[in-house]
């Protein structure tokens, strides 16, 4: 006999017949009518072609196929119920589990380092694998596991409405200069920031930015000298040359730490930009990325708090 042959709702009603060796009450147990139980039972009767149930003077009783069947199925209901009852278990301190992100070089500076210090005590099993984002989320990845979150910019990438999604920071801009470079003060003014040349940097090999929108809405634009698809090539570019570079304020104070660069504040009123975290809404409640999003949403909040600048951590599910 196939599996597929059977109607599963007979087997529930098969544990409960010869459990209970009662229409009665296993129609009880089972929240149905009487009559719908003895029809389960004619139907059982006939799929094993056997009485299941005799009528004695005892009552009814099972027979040997009936107590041999059950033992079988009762087993196997009692397994189902416990796994249908208990959530999938995900413990950080023995996981061996391999995650992947897929974020840009911000993420990269200014996320991961901290989370691979905590994973190296708290989760020593855990693995970070890191894809770069491309403009195109990937949809498809997210929903098999192949990628298990996205964090990017609003300002790079357009993320579907169906996905689920947080921003967990807010983050300006801010300028870089060389050390000697002949431009004094510690702050540029907008009409300093069109006439100076600039490096832009394009992760995603895009040739503009939110900065470039808000320049043009104003009629205004900038002179972009070099595209750079890396943080420290950029850097490294700027370092030697009167060239701007103009990035989020926590990458710009990091880099002005490892180069002979000068920091310098933009004017307010520019936009800054949203780091959101994106994931598949068919895995949310899964429990290891439930965890790693916790983890990384509580360290980023630790990064803003703790930034130089003092950068909003403010987050809200969009």
């Amino acid at each position: 006999m196939k599996l597929h042959q059977i109607d599963l709702n007979l087997l529930l009603a098969l544990d409960a017949l010869v459990g209970l060796k009662s229409v009665t009450r296993a129609a009880d147990r089972l929240f149905i009518s009487q009559p719908a139980m003895s029809h389960a039972l004619n139907r059982l009767r006939a799929t094993f072609d056997d009485p299941l149930l005799v009528r004695t003077p005892q009552g009814m009783q099972p027979t040997e196929r009936a107590l041999y069947l059950q033992r079988g199925v009762h087993q196997m209901l009692s397994q189902l119920e416990t796994h249908l009852n208990q959530p999938e278990a995900f413990d950080p301190r023995t996981s061996q589990r391999r995650f992947t992100i897929s974020t840009t070089d911000f993420v990269e500076c200014v996320l991961i380092p901290p989370l691979v210090h905590h994973l190296a005590n708290a989760a020593p099993g855990v693995h970070i694998d890191i894809q770069i984002l491309r403009e195109q989320v990937p949809e498809d990845a997210l929903s098999n596991g192949e990628i298990d979150l996205v964090l990017g910019f609003d300002e790079d990438m357009q993320i579907p409405a169906y996905l689920h999604r947080e921003t967990w920071l807010t983050e300006p801009l801010a300028g870089l200069l060389r050390a000697g470079h002949p431009l004094a003060g510690e702050a540029l003014s907008l009409d300093q920031l069109i006439l100076l040349p600039h490096v832009f940097h394009s992760p995603l090999g895009k040739s503009g930015s939110a900065l470039d929108s808000f320049l043009a809405e104003r009629g205004l634009s900038r002179s972009i000298a070099v595209n750079s698809q890396s943080y420290m090539s950029a850097a490294a570019i700027v370092s030697q040359s009167d060239h701007l570079f103009i990035l989020p304020r926590r990458v710009a104070s990091m880099m002005a730490g490892f180069w002979p660069l000068r920091l310098l504040a933009l004017p307010a009123v520019l936009p800054g930009y949203h780091l959101n975290c994106v994931w598949h809404p068919v895995r949310d409640r899964e429990p290891g990325l439930a965890w790693l999003r916790a983890l990384m949403r509580d360290l980023m909040d630790k990064v803003a708090a703790e930034g130089a600048w003092g950068a909003s951590s403010d987050r809200g599910e969009e």
